[in-house]
């Protein structure tokens, strides 16, 4: 648990998290987090299903949101 799981930027979520300065923002930020988190796991029960292993987390693109 000492290193950070490489399938999650914590720069760019430690920046959001800066940049929530207000309610909406903060708000905008816990959406974003449930998103990603939610695609994530869809993503990991679809390669369960298929029958398919990883031997590393889902890489995402910096650009998406």
């Amino acid at each position: 648990m000492d290193k950070p799981n490489k399938g999650y930027d914590y720069k760019r979520y430690r920046d959001l998290l800066a940049d929530a300065t207000d309610e909406s923002k903060r708000i905008a930020f816990i959406d974003l987090l449930i998103k990603e988190g939610a695609r994530d796991q869809l993503t990991r029960e679809r390669i369960s299903q298929l029958g398919l292993t990883t031997a590393r987390p889902v890489e995402r693109s910096r650009g998406e949101e």
